[in-house]
């Protein structure tokens, strides 16, 4: 059961990772909650969401600490 939540938490999340590249930028997730939800936030609204995640301070979000977030 555990390996299927994490399968559909990493599809999440590869859904906000544009590039692909593992990490998930403030830019990365104002376009997508602007296209799923149509809704606007800013880039610094953005950002503090992907810092109150972010643990290796490196201002971005890898899977690792989204998937730490959602256990937590």
């Amino acid at each position: 059961m555990a390996d299927i939540v994490e399968t559909a938490a990493r599809k999440v999340f590869e859904r906000y990772d544009i590039d692909g590249d593992g990490q998930v930028t403030a830019e990365e997730y104002q376009k997508v909650v602007a296209e799923l939800e149509g809704s606007q936030i800013t880039e610094a609204q953005a950002q503090e969401l992907i810092d109150s995640l972010d643990t290796n301070g490196d201002r971005k979000m890898s899977f690792e600490e989204f998937w730490a977030a959602m256990n937590g």
